[in-house]
């Protein structure tokens, strides 16, 4: 065969260059003599330097002399060493045309099937001549013959190579059609040639079987050299190396030429040898030879994903087949340089020549999982090329002001993100089996960077066509029919802690976040934020005002039977209704916050100092959220509350009633003492606006057992409507009566006990409602302790007082205590806080405390 005669005759150019008249190891023991006295020589100048002279006027002499000396035994030294590598380098070439000659005699001519033997014999030639120049790959620099050997060894090899791996893809070529030649259009195809590339199991299969896998294994043992010799003769050894995009990986592009040439007859109408030779038959996709422009895109990643999938040429041939393939290779090649390693005899330093298998270990690390990703990067690179040859996107049924249906290119662009998210989840897959490391330069190329981002006119009008999209099925959703008047609203009254909007708006905010990242380019990212995410988010915040100023407008709506509000049914549904938008609202700003662009591992353009475009939106969100909340609690207390339920009545009668005389009390009244002293109820113009704070708050209590009962992550937000409402109510209702029992209008001068513990009374009702809120020294708590100080017996009153009158040195029969005294001096504030603190009463100031203490008769 060609293969074998180019090695017979390379053999023999290598032999008439060099003289064979020589003998090798003569000649390198001679050399290494020689070197070694020169090293001698140059060890007992050193020590005659070092003993010096007596005589100081020769000192300069000796000095240059020895110098002289020096440099002189130093280049002879180098070229001895030279010499030497020329010489290993002659003995490494005549050992392995020997062999060479040897092989061919021991092999004679190539009878049938003889082919296979060829291939294995050409393999195993350039296999050695590749480890050769990977031994002396920098020990040819400073000698012309060295260099001009190690030239024509690198032509040879460059010859042999090329024709052993073309006859390595013939015959692997001929053996694909042979043993799975409906490949890749069956899973049992793809099973039959996993198992022939697996060594383990090629020794069970048949004859025919076993000569294909010593050709896939002669095929990838000459990529691997051939990239090992590239790789010692382009750069240092040492380097941190990634295989380059160009790169080609000839098993894996034999495997994907049967499916290249099913696309092309499938899909561009071209007949090719394949189907000239092994016409398919009729059926399924592959029975339409022309597609469309409408279904073209579809019907082209629906055929590559069978074909990757359900045919198994990814997940069979690749992972289980070439991958094993490749490593079984390079194991083999490790343990044939070790072995050759043990026996050349090395009479060099350790780092003086390169070991080939530092190379291969390294090659191993480069190669393991290139299989995978470099078979979908073919195979995306052949539907680029079919979508192109269609002129996809380009066509005037497609895009354009003839265009019949636009509808057509957003299907088209939709079935390019579906196409990048598959190819993404499989890399993923790969990289979760751990094969990192890979390059993110062999990724890949996405469809939408080839055909969506390159057009901006086309990005952004596709973009405008998204945000009306998503902003429509936004207003689809929020107009829900509407219930029937005096019915409750809908969305508690179906158990819904969160509006169906919002579970709308945070779908659409994923999916955009994946179309979003699915663009390696950061201005496209940026454009399409700018241009979908932010406007959806606007017209999300517009529908929510809306919404909540019908829920206002609920709220406020008036029942004849009732004085206050509707009834407690319709206002239970509105609270949580108003509990359930709130909530919404909340972790819309969540998802949002969630929904950032996140760093594609192929582009490296984002960085931190990057402003994020949807930081203004994720504030306003948060805040209209708060917003929401203190509307609802001003709706309900200032309106509802103090208007519609007598509570503004109460807090103007309030001061008068604690400052009022208890003796004129009962004359006016004409009430007996024993009908007044011993019982306390609560006022009666109280009574409508605790009903309906009742009301209120036990619908909070309902959304949080609602939430109690979920097993969610996302259950700890879901609290928010309920939570922060309770929170909000109790500061709002807490600062009312706090007023009262401060009195900064000044409406209560005095403070009467009887009156007193009547306010108490009020005040710890309303707070007993209040057993859910976070807030431990609220407006609430302070209203309560300004009560109890108020109402507190004449005893420890006096007792406290005189505490304190003891602390400022005063008398205890003064009239009346002055923060001032308690000012001058840090000390004494604090001591006097701390026994504010010990009766119960430290959540309210000492200037607060001494007023009430004052005002007490």
């Amino acid at each position: 065969s060609r293969p074998h005669m180019k090695i017979l005759s390379g053999a023999a150019g290598m032999m008439m260059a060099m003289d064979t008249t020589i003998d090798p190891a003569a000649e390198l023991a001679k050399a290494q003599s020689h070197l070694d006295h020169l090293i001698h020589l140059q060890q007992k100048a050193d020590d005659d330097q070092a003993d010096g002279a007596d005589d100081a006027s020769h000192e300069n002499d000796a000095a240059a002399a020895n110098e002289d000396v020096a440099t002189s035994l130093y280049k002879r030294a180098i070229e001895a060493q030279d010499k030497i590598q020329f010489i290993k380098l002659q003995r490494d070439v005549m050992n392995l045309v020997n062999d060479t000659v040897k092989n061919s005699q021991r092999d004679g001519a190539v009878n049938e099937g003889g082919a296979d033997v060829a291939l294995s014999t050409a393999t195993d030639q350039c296999t050695s001549l590749g480890l050769v120049l990977i031994r002396h790959a920098n020990h040819h620099s400073h000698n012309i013959k060295s260099r001009q050997l190690y030239a024509k060894l690198t032509s040879w090899y460059a010859n042999l190579q090329i024709d052993a791996r073309q006859m390595a893809c013939n015959l692997f070529r001929a053996h694909l059609q042979k043993e799975a030649p409906e490949y890749p259009s069956s899973q049992q195809s793809s099973t039959v040639i996993a198992e022939a590339f697996s060594s383990s199991s090629a020794k069970q299969q048949q004859q025919p079987q076993q000569s294909w896998s010593v050709v896939a294994k002669c095929l990838v043992e000459l990529q691997i050299i051939h990239d090992a010799v590239q790789m010692v003769q382009s750069q240092p050894i040492d380097d941190n190396k990634h295989l380059l995009p160009q790169w080609r990986f000839d098993i894996v592009d034999e495997l994907c030429r049967p499916i290249a040439e099913r696309l092309r007859y499938h899909f561009l109408g071209e007949q090719s040898g394949l189907f000239t030779a092994s016409a398919s038959s009729p059926g399924g996709v592959e029975s339409d030879k022309i597609s469309t422009m409408d279904r073209l895109p579809e019907w082209l990643f629906r055929y590559l994903r069978e074909i990757m999938d359900n045919h198994g040429a990814h997940s069979v041939v690749m992972i289980e087949g070439v991958q094993p393939l490749i490593d079984a290779v390079v194991d083999s090649l490790l343990v044939r340089t070790q072995f050759l390693s043990e026996e050349i005899d090395d009479i060099d330093s350790p780092d003086s020549s390169i070991s080939a298998q530092d190379v291969l270990m390294e090659l191993k690390q480069m190669y393991y999982g290139h299989s995978s990703i470099y078979f979908l990067r073919e195979v995306s690179r052949m539907a680029r090329h079919a979508l192109r040859a269609n002129s996809f996107l380009n066509h005037p049924d497609m895009v354009g002001s003839e265009c019949r249906d636009h509808s057509i290119a957003l299907r088209g662009i939709e079935q390019l993100f579906l196409f990048d998210d598959l190819l993404k989840k499989k890399i993923e897959s790969d990289q979760g089996d751990g094969l990192f490391g890979i390059d993110p330069m062999l990724y890949p190329v996405r469809m939408t960077d080839t055909f969506l981002t390159p057009r901006e006119d086309l990005l952004l009008w596709w973009m405008g066509d998204e945000r009306d999209m998503a902003i429509a099925r936004l207003k689809k959703c929020l107009c829900q029919p509407q219930t029937e008047e005096g019915s409750s609203p809908t969305n508690i009254a179906n158990q819904q802690l969160c509006p169906p909007i919002t579970d709308l708006f945070a779908a659409l905010l994923y999916s955009s976040r994946s179309k979003a990242n699915a663009f390696s380019d950061l201005r496209s990212q940026q454009m399409y934020v700018a241009n979908v995410v932010a406007p959806l988010c606007s017209e999300y915040l517009e529908l929510m005002h809306g919404e909540a100023t019908l829920l206002r407008q609920r709220l406020l709506s008036r029942d004849t039977t009732k004085s206050y509000s509707g009834s407690d049914e319709s206002l239970t549904a509105n609270v949580l209704e108003w509990i359930s938008t709130v909530t919404g609202v909340h972790m819309a700003g969540h998802v949002v916050l969630r929904s950032q662009i996140t760093q594609n591992a192929e582009s490296d353009q984002i960085r931190p100092e990057h402003h994020n475009p949807l930081d203004g939106v994720i504030k306003s969100i948060f805040a209209f959220g708060d917003a929401m909340v203190d509307e609802f609690v001003s709706v309900f207390v200032e309106q509802i509350m103090m208007e519609r339920a007598k509570l503004a009545g109460y807090t103007m009668r309030a001061p008068f009633l604690i400052s009022e005389h208890p003796h004129e009390h009962h004359e006016r009244r004409g009430q007996r003492e024993k009908d007044v002293k011993y019982t306390l109820t609560l006022s009666p113009d109280l009574n409508d606006s605790i009903h309906a704070l009742s009301v209120t708050l036990k619908a909070c209590q309902i959304a949080a057992a609602k939430v109690n009962s979920m097993d969610s992550r996302t259950a700890e937000m879901m609290y928010f409507g309920s939570q922060s409402i309770e929170n909000s109510l109790s500061h709002a209702v807490g600062c009312k009566f706090l007023d009262i029992g401060l009195d900064p209008m000044g409406m209560c001068p005095e403070i009467y006990l009887d009156g007193a513990k009547q306010f108490c009374h009020d005040v710890c009702a309303f707070k007993r409602l209040f057993q859910h809120t976070t807030s431990s020294e609220g407006p609430m708590e302070r209203a309560v302790a300004a009560s109890q100080l108020m109402s507190l017996d004449e005893s420890p009153l006096t007792a406290l007082r005189d505490a304190l009158c003891a602390l400022i040195s005063s008398d205890t029969g003064s009239e009346a205590l002055f923060i001032s005294d308690f000012a001058a001096d840090s000390r004494l504030l604090e001591e006097a806080e701390s026994m504010l603190d010990a009766k119960g009463f430290g959540s309210l100031a000492l200037e607060e405390a001494v007023s009430i203490m004052n005002r007490r008769c």
